[in-house]
């Protein structure tokens, strides 16, 4: 993909190099100082310090809190437990053991991260320092900054390093903290060193077995001045959720019961099965080449790919085609409808019916860095170029079932009153593929996002001869990102893929019977089956698809930035620290189409990103911190597009709105933290952002062209504000029998204020988190139990509105490793041990049960060789 916008490029250049780029390099020059990296700083630091040796459970613990002291800013650790060995399966599952983190689940696995009461978009993702590229594949997904955890092996990552508070040498972007992954470097490693595991998947809930295998090889040369890694993984995985489910705000649809009285109800009711098959893939290469002890130049590529064919089954229900039974309905004190028995109603109207929607989502993200580093006696540079894409391609076929000729076997009962039921009348009717037409639709879409990433970045650091001023470091950045998305819809009537005008059913995709579902809640009488398709539907929709295409959505968003900053080291009796500030400016072209016309705008802005990091020794073991900084984070791509909705019938219209200004957060940190021996600690830390331009979406009646006077227009604008505050507890301690513990607990209280003045709660963020881990090693064994927990949260669900709060979740997992030999290891792990489920309910319509999601538990059993 090539960025299009030379003007904004042009102007970001020549006005960027007139100001801060010079104005930086004179005040580095002038100050005679140098720079490293911010993470390669940090690794030097610790390696200066205290060197470890990093595998097991202990090692690997020991090692993060050693990040983590030695530190001048506020930051946790994650480090592998040896090579291919991360502590979790999943990056997202071994983020939410640290305080502050917890971790958002969309289909099993951890999809996105929520830091310190900020929603995942407000958290960034680095590798080796650098952005990545990212692309959701979900269509019902929000096309907005977060990264998507799924793509990531955790084989190849060799630690993470969370940073809380703000540097100026750090990426700009994250009001939650910034993620920064690590991956392991040749030269760092033991000539010849090979690791290669095998491993097989049990998944509860499908019954199914799927493997998985790793490997790396490192090389370097006797002068190890030269060196090749190498390291590939492949995954292939069974997500299969189970879910009953309700559809839009509750109350909205408003029926006659039998008796003629007007009830309130949701729109629909479903119970789904998400049935994919999902392989994910990483491949790296890196090549180090140091010509001499001063230079030292490194080329790294990192490929992530997933592939994860699903057929979405549901037997779905839709009240108004429907008629409530008067004498079987109940209604709550809110007078929604919370238990009833629907009948069909109407010519041609089945109200229980069989929707399959077909998947085939394809992602892959690469990085390529070129690295070289100069260390003088006196000063140090750093110099990055480097690039990363993300590439997504979603084709989705959508068809609905429905018996027509016997519409009275189609009715149902349900009851939303918990835990959800949805029970068929004719359950033995309705397990036929024969009695299943294809009736109303057939739907071909095809999805396309890109990203791509260019970026040059110089760093210099200069050593002072001065007995507080330890170090000055200065840099520059220039990034270019392009993001664009496009929709293309091919939307056809029945009779265009029917075989001669004859009758289509299910059974001509005979996918078998599903049964089982719903059982992690106990819910007896729910329905546990219903007939599914095959993946043939996809096959056969494709080579009958002769409709029109139609580009329903397509925009790009192109930004250029610029960055420069100066941050000071300090150190002296008792003290260290950083002060530093960093200068950003932004130049945005946003492309679309705005009441058919196609379009473009332009926005730019500066900001001046201000920070400061303090650690006070108050003893030998014993580390006071303050911290405080401001930081932005950019908005969304999907509020950022030029593009509308509108709907002249309704007078309503959706508009985008490029013009919107970055989130900006000042934020503070004051903790306390006991070192009580190397690898123990106890702390508490606490934390406070105020957050301004808080994006939200308001609407409002004005003249809008192609809609009229009095439209009503939503829109997102800056209106809002946000404020975050909360404290978080840790405790960590290595017994010298073997065992261990780590435990914390994170309180956080945020609410945002809308344009009314009204407040109202962060997305994704719970009041209460905290885990507790144990484990016990030895040089035979280790074994490790895992507990996570969290609170009640609000999040958005199936396009209904804010008010569905989801219930609190906690889960188990396991984890055992026998140490067969030096080289040799066997190990078994077990995944949400306990098959917890997540239950959203929806607080203002009586509590009533909005969707149970099940994903069973998952067992991995592997074996794996080092040498």
């Amino acid at each position: 993909m090539k960025n299009q916008g030379s003007k904004v490029k042009t102007k970001y250049l020549n006005n960027y190099l007139k100001s801060s780029y010079v104005a930086v390099c004179v005040a580095t020059a002038l100050s005679g100082m140098s720079f490293g990296a911010a993470a390669e700083e940090q690794d030097g630091a610790n390696q200066a310090i205290e060197t470890i040796e990093v595998r097991g459970i202990r090692r690997s613990l020991t090692e993060a809190l050693n990040t983590k002291r030695f530190a001048n800013s506020v930051v946790d650790s994650i480090s592998a437990e040896d090579i291919g060995k991360f502590p979790d399966k999943n990056i997202g599952d071994a983020m939410q053991r640290i305080p502050g983190v917890t971790v958002v689940r969309t289909f099993g696995e951890v999809s996105g991260v929520t830091v310190r009461g900020t929603a995942p978009e407000h958290s960034m993702v680095l590798l080796n320092g650098q952005n990545v590229a990212s692309v959701g594949w979900f269509d019902l997904g929000g096309v907005n900054r977060s990264f998507n955890f799924e793509m990531l092996a955790s084989e190849q990552i060799s630690g993470m390093d969370v940073y809380k508070s703000v540097e100026s040498d750090i990426n700009e972007g994250a009001m939650g903290g910034t993620v920064n992954l690590k991956t392991r470097k040749p030269l760092d490693m033991d000539s010849g060193t090979v690791f290669a595991s095998v491993e097989n998947a049990y998944h509860g809930n499908a019954k199914e077995w799927s493997p998985a295998y790793s490997g790396l090889a490192s090389w370097k040369n006797e002068q190890e001045n030269f060196g090749i890694l190498v390291a590939y993984s492949n995954e292939e995985s069974k997500v299969y959720r189970e879910t009953l489910s309700t559809f839009g705000p509750p109350g909205a649809t408003e029926l006659e019961d039998s008796n003629g009285v007007l009830r309130k109800t949701s729109c629909c009711a479903a119970s789904i099965l998400f049935d994919e098959d999902r392989e994910r893939s990483s491949s790296q290469i890196s090549v180090q080449y140091a010509p001499s002890d001063a230079l030292t130049l490194g080329l790294d590529y990192n490929l992530f790919e997933l592939e994860n064919d699903h057929i979405n089954s549901a037997l779905f229900t839709i009240m108004g085609y429907g008629t409530l039974q008067g004498d079987s309905v109940r209604v709550n004190e809110q007078g929604i409808v919370t238990a009833a028995t629907v009948t069909a109603s109407g010519p041609g109207r089945a109200p229980l019916f069989n929707n399959t929607v077909l998947r085939t989502p394809d992602m892959q993200t690469d990085v390529i860095n070129f690295t070289a580093n100069y260390q003088a006696e006196a000063w140090s540079a750093d110099f990055v170029i480097g690039q990363s894409t993300a590439e997504g391609r979603i084709g989705q076929t959508s068809t609905w079932w429905g018996d027509i000729s016997e519409r009275a076997n189609s009715g149902f009962s349900y009851d939303v009153s918990g835990p959800l039921e949805l029970i068929p009348v004719n359950p033995d009717y309705m397990s036929s593929h024969d009695n299943f037409e294809l009736f109303h639709e057939y739907t071909y879409i095809n999805y396309q996002r890109d990203n791509e990433i260019d970026y040059i970045q110089a760093d210099f650091t200069f050593e002072l001869d001065s007995p507080v001023m330890t170090s000055i470091q200065a840099g520059i950045k220039f990034q270019e990102q392009v993001f664009s998305y496009q929709e293309n819809n091919q939307d056809l009537n029945v009779d265009a893929i029917r075989e001669g005008g004859e009758r289509l059913t299910l059974g001509d995709f005979n996918g078998g019977f599903v049964s089982g579902l719903h059982s992690a809640e106990g819910r007896a009488g729910s329905l546990s089956g219903f007939p599914i398709g095959t993946r043939g539907l996809w096959d056969y929709a494709r080579s009958n698809a002769p409709g029109t295409v139609t580009v329903k959505d397509a925009f790009s968003i192109e930004e250029d930035i610029a960055a420069a900053y100066v941050k000071a080291n300090f150190s002296g009796e008792g003290f260290r620290g950083n002060l530093g500030l960093r200068i950003v400016e932004t130049d945005i072209l946003s492309k679309g189409e705005i009441n058919g016309v196609k379009g473009e705008v332009d926005k730019s802005y500066t900001n001046y990103l201000p920070s400061l990091n303090l650690a006070i020794d108050l003893s030998e073991d014993m580390i006071f911190r303050f911290a405080a900084g401001s930081t932005v984070s950019r908005p969304d791509y999907d509020d950022m597009k030029v593009a509308d909705i509108i709907s002249e019938s309704f007078k309503t219209a959706n508009v985008g709105s490029p013009d919107l200004d970055p989130y900006k957060s000042d934020q503070y940190d004051m903790g306390v933290e006991w070192y009580f021996n190397p690898s123990s600690v106890l702390g508490a830390t606490l934390f406070v952002k105020n957050i301004s331009d808080y994006i939200e979406q308001t609407t409002a009646a004005e003249f809008y062209p192609g809609c009229g006077e009095g439209c009503l227009v939503t829109r997102s604008r800056n209106v809002g504000t946000a404020d975050v505050r909360g404290i978080e507890l840790q405790y960590q301690h290595a017994f010298e029998s073997g065992f261990g513990i780590q435990a914390n607990y994170t309180y956080t209280d945020s609410s945002r204020t809308d344009s009314t003045g009204k407040e109202m709660p962060i997305e994704e963020v719970s009041q209460n988190s905290y885990n507790l881990s144990g484990y016990y090693e030895n040089d035979l064994f280790s074994v490790r139990l895992a507990y996570n927990y969290r609170d009640d949260w609000v999040r958005q669900y199936n396009g209904s509105s804010l008010d569905s709060l989801n219930d609190a979740y906690d889960q188990v997992d396991a984890s055992v490793v026998w140490h067969v030999t030096d080289n040799v290891d066997v190990s078994f792990e077990a995944i949400n041990l306990l098959n917890e489920a997540l239950v959203l309910r929806q607080p203002t319509a009586g509590n009533i049960v909005h969707a149970v999601d099940e994903f069973g538990t998952r067992y991995f059993v592997g074996a794996s060789v080092r040498f």
